[in-house]
């Protein structure tokens, strides 16, 4: 895929996965750390809209935990519904524990009640985006809408971020049909990401030794689509 006029981003992401009622829990982990973690933004929300391909193919290799994977959605923030501005489309590759985003600007678009798949392709034809990407677009649907919040914090030496997302939301897309009609709220998780860049790799297990062991595989795509799509569960 080209890379031109995109942003290129690569690091390491760590998966923590809580019960709501933990929330404040995650909260002291983080605060209590020995890394110093504070908070270096106000919570947001976060949006997100994913596509994939009739075969729903990124669907089933986070569903397997395939190692080499990827996904394709796009993100913005802010409120869900209305205008939605600097909304990107990104590309996002798992290499084992590295994540590598490749990120390109779309145009400004409005999510009313008639919002539907097709109108996303519309979206997608009127962006600058390179030609081989446009390309790896046009047999994608837009499968699923979630939102969540999201808590920002970093360590004292900048190297290290932790993000705390809850308040999970997921919106079915349907060709035609009214987009509000379908959606599906998860009171039950919370996910603490742990997040640094590809030169501190080697230091990540001293902000590790300090978190819950926990061998739980959470994919928000993987949960949204079983909530809204019955045949997949």
């Amino acid at each position: 895929m080209s890379a031109v006029s995109g942003n290129i981003q690569q690091r390491y992401e760590q998966k923590f996965v809580f019960n709501q009622m933990q929330l404040a829990f995650v909260e002291k982990i983080v605060k209590d750390h020995p890394a110093n973690f504070r908070k270096i933004f106000k919570q947001r929300q976060v949006n997100n809209i994913y596509l994939d391909n009739p075969e729903l193919k990124f669907y089933y290799d986070h569903k397997t935990d395939n190692i080499d994977r990827m996904k394709v959605r796009i993100r913005w923030y802010g409120n869900t519904f209305g205008q939605v501005s600097k909304p990107v489309l990104e590309f996002k590759f798992r290499r084992g524990d590295l994540r590598i985003k490749k990120s390109f600007k779309l145009p400004e678009f409005n999510i009313k009640e008639d919002f539907n798949s097709n109108l996303i392709k519309e979206v997608l034809a009127k962006a600058s985006l390179p030609s081989k990407v446009f390309d790896e677009t046009k047999d994608l649907e837009a499968r699923l809408l979630n939102s969540y919040t999201r808590r920002y914090y970093r360590s004292n030496n900048l190297h290290f971020r932790f993000t705390i997302d809850h308040k999970l939301e997921y919106y079915k897309f349907i060709s035609q049909n009214n987009l509000y009609s379908q959606n599906e709220i998860d009171n039950s998780n919370v996910i603490l990401e742990l997040k640094f860049g590809v030169k501190f790799a080697s230091q990540a297990s001293n902000i590790n030794n300090q978190l819950p062991k926990q061998d739980y595989v959470f994919s928000k795509y993987v949960s949204g689509m079983e909530k809204v799509y019955s045949h997949l569960t």
